[in-house]
């Protein structure tokens, strides 16, 4: 026997589509073009507790969505291919979840739980809630949407340990599906054999990037694998993706500058090399690099000056 579907206004904009069991209310879908969806956590005196199977499917115009403290279950596939969607706010409360929820979501940026003020300013500068998006949208891991778990060490390292295997992936992984297939992985570029491995390269190195800003709980052994794979990728070498990139996309960004400086990135060979790239950036980020050649190769070049050739 079918469940009868029922339409209520959404607030924002759109319709919700619902229904209702004794377990309390489940959106079926969402109607509409809002780029901000809250869910209710009541709808005609039942608790709302499930999100279903596709509710959200290829919504191009949502970019928030706020689940309320109710929900209990989120079905397969429940925010795929929301292209647009940013920014989601879950409860910080066991979740049943299907699988894939948010396939094709390339532009989440955070998963947030709906806590305290005081829970919001002791995790976010963390860099936790990206930490959790790229977890289910980049690493592929849906062990790690764990609303409970979040944050804990067990949970950090398994986050490691999938950047660390994605990052020792070999560059080419994938391209010959998506060769076969006709697909992009990533937008606005048209790929061949040459420019893959590339960009793929970037991929990994940004979120290197980003986990060595952010290096909450990070084990001493695994700061140094990151490290060594920017060191890998800084000016001079085969693939100087990790200098291309922060000049490319953070070129005023002094942050990203002290972890490619921190990682031993920055040398003798390569220092001119990189001073001459930053001829656009500002004054303070040439002389951050001055002053970096100054305090790690003016001592050394200071004791060459007295070596006498015999």
């Amino acid at each position: 026997m079918s469940v009868e579907e029922k339409v209520i206004e959404h607030a924002g904009g759109g319709q919700l589509v619902y229904t209702l069991s004794k377990k309390g209310a489940a959106i079926k879908r969402y109607r509409g073009i809002a780029q901000r969806v809250v869910i209710p956590a009541e709808i005609a005196g039942s608790p709302v507790t499930a999100i279903e199977k596709k509710a959200f499917l290829s919504c191009k115009t949502v970019r928030f969505i706020h689940l309320p403290a109710t929900i209990e279950e989120i079905g397969d596939w429940a925010f795929a291919h929301a292209e647009h969607l940013t920014s989601v706010i879950i409860p910080r409360r066991p979740i049943s979840r299907g699988k894939e929820l948010f396939l094709g979501c390339k532009r989440l940026r955070e998963i947030v739980f709906d806590c305290s003020q005081r829970e919001w300013e002791e995790y976010a500068p963390l860099g936790l809630y990206r930490m959790l998006a790229m977890g289910v949208t980049v690493l592929h891991d849906y062990v790690l949407f764990d609303p409970v778990d979040f944050g804990n060490d067990a949970w950090v390292r398994r986050w490691d340990e999938k950047l660390s295997a994605l990052v020792a992936l070999d560059d080419l992984d994938g391209f010959e599906e998506l060769w076969t297939c006709g697909e992009e992985d990533y937008e606005g570029k048209d790929y061949d054999i040459k420019s893959y491995p590339v960009e793929k390269r970037k991929m990994k190195l940004r979120i290197v990037y980003f986990r060595l800003m952010h290096p909450y709980k990070i084990a001493d052994e695994t700061l140094e694998t990151f490290r060594a794979y920017l060191r890998s990728h800084t000016k001079g070498t085969e693939a100087p993706e990790a200098w291309e990139l922060l000049i490319e996309e953070h070129a005023d960004d002094l942050e990203y500058y002290r972890v490619f400086a921190d990682s031993g990135c920055i040398n003798e060979d390569n220092f001119d090399g990189l001073l001459a790239d930053m001829k656009d950036c500002s004054a303070e980020l040439k002389a951050y690099l001055l002053r970096y050649k100054e305090e790690h190769f003016a001592a050394k070049d200071a004791f060459a000056a007295f070596e006498l050739d015999w």
